[in-house]
């Protein structure tokens, strides 16, 4: 489950409706502008054009695909369900700040 992180306010979340299930995407906005934005179950390119930039740990244990470049950042995986792809974005966001983020949002696995 994804939470706000510290400093961030939840935006409007959006539902598509498919044969099997439900797509959402939740987003959140902190003071400066910076935003993330998770998503379950929409189909979709995440992070076409951005650069490979390596993987992370998730806190389900798996490993999501890391792109992106200067301040836009994407996470991508698949837990094996009809809510795949998963995803989450990050803009406004150097690497670290957004890999910071995703541990406080409970996506990332904690680093210590």
């Amino acid at each position: 489950m994804v939470q706000a992180p510290a400093g961030f306010r939840a935006l409007g979340a959006f539902r598509e409706e498919y044969p099997d299930h439900v797509g959402v995407r939740l987003g959140f906005r902190d003071q400066q502008g910076r935003e993330l934005h998770a998503f379950a179950g929409i189909p979709g390119e995440f992070g076409e054009g951005l650069a490979a930039a390596g993987q992370v740990e998730l806190a389900t244990g798996r490993a999501g695909l890391l792109t992106g470049s200067e301040r836009v950042w994407v996470v991508e995986w698949n837990e094996g369900g009809v809510c795949d792809p998963r995803a989450a974005l990050g803009s406004g966001f150097g690497r670290e700040g957004f890999l910071a983020v995703l541990e406080e949002a409970g996506i990332a696995a904690g680093s210590g």
